[in-house]
């Protein structure tokens, strides 16, 4: 199995978050958790999910020590999930209504 060893820091419209990659985890922790608001859309994040559960990866967004999302290999469907059809995603409420329900997406 592939390991992954990296860190980069990135910049949300004024706001920073940083993507640290360590074995098969992905963390991106952001200050600001509403600069993502409106930026995942369904499609991209149920794909991004398949590919990493697929390569054995997961991806955890944080902010602080808040989860907001879990996807891959690691994440377990909650309710959010499955009503989104969102497989391999762990969705924290708040985050869910918030983001990938933001008014620039479709219904799923």
């Amino acid at each position: 199995m592939l390991d992954v060893v990296g860190r980069v820091e990135i910049e949300f419209g004024g706001s920073l978050g940083r993507l640290v990659a360590e074995g098969q985890n992905f963390v991106l922790d952001v200050d600001e958790p509403s600069v993502l608001t409106g930026v995942v859309e369904l499609g991209s994040l149920r794909s991004l999910a398949a590919a990493l559960s697929e390569t054995g990866f997961t991806l955890q967004v944080r902010s602080g020590d808040r989860q907001l999302l879990l996807a891959g290999h690691e994440a377990k469907t909650g309710i959010l999930g499955r009503l989104l059809r969102l497989p391999r995603v762990q969705l924290d409420s708040r985050f869910a209504l918030q983001s990938v329900l933001g008014r620039n997406n479709p219904r799923p």
